[in-house]
């Protein structure tokens, strides 16, 4: 798979103009590409709520609204007991008024206008979708009102209604809250924003097959898809020794913070990092050997901090960053590193970003193979300033990435992961239980042990944020959210 092969965030134009050259390209029409989308989104209901037989589907006009009565028209054909409101006194498109006519054939509708919210079973919201610009008016305001009364769960199907595909939504204009959002195609950047979270719930994005050239011509931001990371790995040969699967310097470490440099480095081995040398503060090389058998250590002559580099560490790749502090010696033992070891690929974390943020010069110096991964206040330390809406995130990624010349990973929910060409990626992997103290350790480590093991930065990058959120949604399987702890993603 081609990077651009991969789904991009796409608009309300996007989607019609993928829909369109999907049918053309694939010889289908309209009505069996709503058809498929519907199909897949009946198998997710049916795998969400695998017990609940009674079903209240609410439709609007356009083409979001024959989705509604495809969906429909296959949970009533599996026996199940469904209740179905349309428009009934006003136009509507071709292929709602075609799936209407199939529909009404097996089960009567009800108007729009008799909407009652439903006391048991699930509601699904497919009233509008990408098919509106401007907040909802009466009488959708106060449908919409009436549906976020219902005491039950509401599925959206691709938007809940009164969102826009691309456009920060407005607290007093009205939207459906859904308990999931069933994306259909390709993501749309209103459903990734933390500002809309109580509009979107829990997110599924469903392919519906669309046509690969038409989604490669789209520019922009790629929904990371594990096919491209796939064809990214490179398989350990049989014959490999400890060697060839790479050697990583990890400079980490500061008195109390030790635990940083042990979850990096822990993480880093289990990543496949054939040596690790680990430059410490003299007073953490116990607690840490304590922790970590397999790894090497280097003592610094500080006791509390890292300074100096008294000798070159054969390397192949560099972590800087985690528990390693901010004092001026460490400054400096950085500027030497970057000089140093130019032309190693490295990961800045942590203080090493903090560091990094206050000095225009050690920005100059910055070696070309760097990954830097800042969360949202280390970013704001290096752009100066901070960010205020979700929707800057990827500009802020792409900006920062050309500025500085690295790749960059702004973490969060959907890390943006960006090189300095403008290519960008979207993570989907990962959840709130990585909210804790030692998640940015073990991925920085992961991240490490990737471009020791002779990855390009940017796969590198993509790789270990996948794979890192891909740990924490098995491990959260196991245990309760707030109870995961970045040992478990190990």
């Amino acid at each position: 798979m081609d990077f651009s092969e991969q789904l991009p965030l796409a608009n309300a134009d996007d989607i019609r103009t993928l829909d369109r050259l999907t049918c053309e390209r694939q010889g289908i029409t309209s009505l069996q590409l709503m058809e498929r989308a519907a199909t897949r989104c009946t198998a997710k209901l049916l795998e969400l709520y695998p017990d609940n037989h009674h079903w209240t589907v609410v439709a609007g006009a356009g083409n979001n609204g024959g989705d509604g009565l495809v969906i429909a028209r296959q949970l009533f054909m599996r026996g199940d007991r469904v209740h179905v409101y349309r428009p009934q006194h006003r136009p509507c498109g071709a292929d709602h008024d075609a799936n209407a006519a199939r529909l009404e054939r097996l089960l009567p509708t009800a108007d729009l206008a008799a909407f009652t919210p439903p006391a048991r079973g699930v509601l699904i919201d497919a009233l509008f979708g990408v098919g509106t610009n401007r907040p909802l008016a009466e009488p959708y305001a106060s449908l919409v009102a009436a549906i976020n009364r219902a005491p039950v769960p509401v599925v959206a199907i691709d938007l809940p209604s009164g969102l826009q595909a691309d456009r920060p939504h407005a607290a007093q204009h009205p939207a459906v809250h859904a308990t999931h959002t069933l994306c259909l195609g390709c993501p749309k950047a209103a459903l990734l924003w933390a500002e809309h979270e109580k509009y979107v719930g829990t997110l599924h994005l469903l392919p519906i097959d669309l046509d690969r050239d038409a989604v490669a011509a789209i520019p922009g931001a790629r929904w990371l898809d594990p096919a491209w990371l796939r064809a990214q790995y490179r398989p350990r040969r049989r014959f490999a020794h400890k060697g060839d699967a790479g050697r990583l310097l990890l400079v980490a470490g500061s008195r109390g913070m030790t635990g940083a440099a042990v979850m990096a480095a822990k993480a880093a081995l289990r990543s496949g990092c054939g040596l690790l040398t680990a430059h410490l503060p003299a007073a953490c090389s116990d607690a840490f050997h304590a922790q970590i058998m397999e790894a090497m250590s280097d003592a610094d002559p500080q006791p509390g901090h890292n300074s100096r580099l008294s000798h070159d560490i054969a390397a192949d790749a560099l972590l800087l960053g985690c528990g390693l502090g901010t004092h001026t010696d460490t400054a400096a033992l950085l500027h030497d590193i970057a000089t140093r070891y130019r032309d190693r690929p490295m990961v800045w974390d942590a203080d090493a970003l903090n560091l990094l943020a206050a000095d225009p010069a050690l920005q100059a110096k910055l070696p070309p193979a760097s990954i830097l991964t800042p969360h949202p206040g280390e970013y704001a330390r290096l752009a100066g300033r901070a960010l205020t809406h979700d929707r800057e995130r990827m500009t802020a990624a792409r900006d920062l990435a050309a500025r500085l010349h690295a790749v960059v990973v702004l973490k969060g929910k959907y890390s943006i992961i960006s090189t300095p060409n403008g290519d960008t990626l979207i993570n989907p992997t990962g959840n709130a239980g990585m909210a804790k103290g030692g998640s940015g350790d073990v991925l920085a480590g992961i991240i490490a042990a990737l471009l020791a093991q002779g990855y390009e930065p940017f796969p590198a990058a993509a790789i270990g944020v996948y794979l890192h959120g891909l740990a924490a949604d098995i491990a959260v399987a196991g245990t309760h959210l707030t109870s995961l702890t970045a040992r478990d993603l190990i």
